[in-house]
């Protein structure tokens, strides 16, 4: 997952994750707002995807003002960006229309810091407030895993980590970034099982099916924060799913952040 994908984790319904499943607990009001933001360290811009749950996605994007407020400064989201490309494309299990708003950012997001939200939606003020969780480690392999040229009956290849999660991590997921041998040494993200973690353990053997293209991969961890991971438990089930970072009338959603690992590159063993 790039760190792009990781700004905005809507992105995550591409990972077996809705946004929302479960009825809205607000009324069925058209100019209700849902906001998805997770800034991720390293990074220096961030992203906000925001819709209209209760109407359709023919109608118009919400209209919302949001500024981010980090230590001593400010930065608004005022470029409208490519919904697909920047935030992932939004939910998947409840189209809705969309927009995707990028703060360029004076520094980049910090590990263990807090940030807040100042924003105006289309029923009033909202606010939201977040610190970015540690990252999490890998603890093996060390540096570098050598995966066999030669696959399983499924094309799976296999890679035992040992790894930690610190306690601010609600939720743990591996990435990897693949160079694929097309001649142009294209980077690709790439899909590994199983797609979270447990946040209690510190070992398990990931998965990714290897085509033919993949040459080698950048595997990371991505730790993200309770607020977000609250959010998706609450989203599964009926009640009350406010209080994950965002608060003001007519707006709810999640304001969180995430941290990544080192990575960790997974190469072919060549046959003798």
């Amino acid at each position: 997952m790039s760190a792009r994908r990781l700004a905005v984790l809507a992105a995550t319904a591409a990972a077996g994750c809705s946004y929302t499943a479960a009825p809205d607990p607000l009324e069925l009001d058209p100019d209700v707002v849902s906001i998805a933001i997770v800034l991720a360290a390293g990074e220096s811009e961030a992203f906000l995807l925001a819709g209209h749950p209760h109407r359709p996605p023919s109608d118009p994007a919400p209209e919302v003002s949001v500024t981010l407020l980090g230590p001593g400064w400010e930065a608004a989201f005022s470029d409208t960006m490519d919904l697909e490309d920047r935030c992932g494309g939004g939910p998947v299990r409840w189209p809705m229309p969309m927009v995707c708003l990028r703060a360029p950012l004076p520094e980049a997001i910090r590990e263990r810091t807090a940030y807040q939200l100042e924003g105006t939606a289309p029923k009033g003020p909202f606010t939201g407030s977040a610190v970015v969780p540690s990252a999490p480690s890998i603890l093996s392999p060390a540096d570098t895993f050598r995966v066999s040229a030669t696959r399983d009956s499924g094309n799976w290849s296999r890679v035992p980590i040992g790894y930690s999660a610190p306690d601010d991590v609600g939720t743990l997921r591996p990435s990897m970034l693949a160079v694929l041998g097309d001649s142009t040494g294209t980077e690709s993200e790439w899909i590994v099982w199983p797609q979270d973690l447990d946040v209690g353990a510190v070992a398990d053997t990931l998965r990714f099916d290897r085509d033919d293209r993949w040459l080698r991969g950048e595997l990371y961890l991505v730790g993200i924060g309770w607020q977000y991971t609250n959010f998706l438990r609450a989203s599964r089930k009926a009640g009350e799913q406010q209080g994950f970072g965002i608060e003001g009338e007519g707006v709810y959603g999640y304001f969180d952040g995430s941290a990544k690992s080192r990575p960790v590159w997974i190469a072919v063993e060549e046959e003798s």
